[in-house]
């Protein structure tokens, strides 16, 4: 099979040499579904990747999407920090309920942030107060 290298001179150009998963692929994917991925040339390819292990339900899930797509047609808050929200809520009361109280887990769930910045805050508040 003969494949024509994608144009990647604007992945050149603006995106960071700080790269590498791009290198091990000549390609530009443009879809995905479940396992597969597939580039603009219509090649379909098994992803082993998954997201680096956070798509556990494979990309663009149909029931998950089409519960994401009916979250945010309700105007669901996409984005709070650590705000109260009643998704938070219906989340965590779900979580305690299926995951926590049948196997008496003590935890406490944590909300990453979109940065670094969560860690380094919770450090500094805890070496204030030590």
């Amino acid at each position: 099979m003969t494949m024509t290298l994608p144009d990647v001179s604007v992945f050149e150009a603006v995106e960071s040499r700080v790269r590498s998963y791009c290198r091990g692929w000549p390609t530009t994917f443009h879809r995905a579904r479940g396992s597969r991925l597939t580039d603009e040339d219509g090649h379909v390819y098994l992803d082993f990747f998954a997201g680096a292990g956070s798509l556990n339900y494979g990309h663009n899930n149909p029931v998950l999407k089409r519960a994401l797509l009916d979250y945010i047609e309700r105007d669901g808050i996409t984005h709070s920090l650590d705000m109260f929200t009643t998704a938070k809520r219906v989340f965590l009361e779900t979580f305690q309920n299926v995951v926590l109280r049948p196997r008496d887990l003590p935890y406490k769930v944590m909300f990453p942030g979109p940065t670094g910045t969560n860690a380094v805050e919770a450090a500094l508040k805890l070496a204030r107060k030590v």
